[in-house]
């Protein structure tokens, strides 16, 4: 190795920000070269380290000691070396060493090379970050804490709209088809009419009633995974469709997936969808349902189609919010809430929901599981 090819390398040790050592282990211990950062970083001078042997084991903190000793012992050089450092000034730092091994011809271990540097810095930041991440994880605790009384309160709001709701509610369409029954035949079409409006509110109160109770009940309900077979579940939803609405409409449905979810829950959820591209393609003249699936980033899209009134795509945020209409409920009946229902069904499984249409030609819906 040339001299000039030494001298750089000697430059480059002595302009270095870490120490570079070489600590001779035969036939006498000590250091025989330390860079002049040693000065900077521990306040000793190479000159002090050259003339005490023991100086790179004495600076080392006492509580620290025993991870040297074990390394000396046990060999492990190529493993970094963390711990903390007493400067000459007695200001504690931490350093972070790593050594190489030097052996002879005879597989002998003659010498220990390596280099160290302050990580002072580094730690502080990491004890900062650790401090965070505990200080997170209390207010995640506490919010926690927080959403459980809620789901209690939630509960409890449940319980009253199911029985001190319904009670009454029952008791008013007992006693409207009473008087229906008393009154038949003997008092005019108006007060008929007014008798079966008061029916038929009960009954669309009910229905609101469940369907509040349904969207309450999404976000706790406990979520029973299994493989879920779309293609036999949207079928027997198309089944029970079209006999509950009487619809004319015509379905078409491709090779669907079997995906993993709740399968009650992706019931509810496809349900309203279906349901939903019925009713709103009620009034075309030909009604056309589609449903069909693809992959897309290593995800399943299952997408309905219809081909009924549609909707402005600019009011598609508030789409999904409970009690939100697009369409007025006299051409259209409804409590509102199904959408809300399908997307924290969807949000549930950690998926995505959204649509896409235009007035007059339809809406299409997409859910990402």
């Amino acid at each position: 190795m040339g001299k000039d090819f030494l001298k750089y390398l000697q430059k480059l040790a002595e302009n270095a920000q870490d120490i570079i050592y070489r600590y001779e282990l035969v036939p006498k211990p000590g250091f025989s070269y330390v860079s002049p950062a040693a000065t900077a970083i521990t306040g000793y001078t190479p000159e002090e380290h050259y003339s005490n042997p023991n100086l790179g084991f004495d600076i080392v903190h006492p509580e620290d000691r025993h991870i040297l000793q074990s390394v000396m012992e046990q060999k492990h050089f190529f493993d970094p070396v963390i711990l903390r450092w007493i400067k000459k000034d007695g200001t504690i730092i931490w350093a972070e060493q790593r050594n190489v091994p030097v052996y002879d011809d005879n597989g002998e271990l003659i010498a220990i090379e390596g280099i160290a540097r302050d990580i002072t810095l580094r730690k502080r930041y990491e004890e900062e970050i650790l401090k965070l991440n505990a200080e997170l994880e209390q207010r995640v605790k506490d919010r926690t804490a927080q959403l459980e009384e809620v789901n209690k309160e939630l509960e409890s709001f449940a319980y009253t709209v199911s029985h001190d709701l319904r009670a009454p509610l029952t008791g008013i369409a007992g006693f409207a088809n009473l008087l229906k029954q008393e009154l038949a035949g003997k008092t005019d079409k108006n007060i008929e009419s007014y008798i079966n409006a008061i029916i038929d509110s009960v009954k669309k109160m009910e229905r609101l009633i469940a369907d509040l109770l349904s969207f309450s009940r999404m976000a706790r309900s406990h979520l029973n995974y299994t493989q879920v077979d779309f293609n036999k579940m949207v079928q027997a939803i198309i089944q029970e469709v079209a006999l509950t609405q009487k619809s004319a409409a015509q379905f078409k449905v491709g090779k669907l997936s079997v995906i993993t979810g709740d399968e009650a829950m992706l019931r509810i959820a496809f349900t309203n969808l279906i349901s939903n591209a019925v009713k709103f393609s009620s009034k075309a003249e030909h009604p056309l349902v589609e449903i069909d699936s693809y992959e897309q980033n290593g995800k399943t899209v299952i997408y309905v189609k219809d081909n009924g009134v549609g909707f402005d795509t600019k009011l598609q945020d508030k789409l999904f919010n409970v009690f939100q209409r697009l369409h007025s409920e006299k051409d259209f009946p409804g409590t509102g809430i199904g959408l809300a229902l399908v997307r924290r069904i969807i949000m549930r499984h950690d998926g995505k929901v959204w649509a896409q249409s235009e007035p007059g030609k339809g809406a299409t819906f997409y859910i990402e599981l």
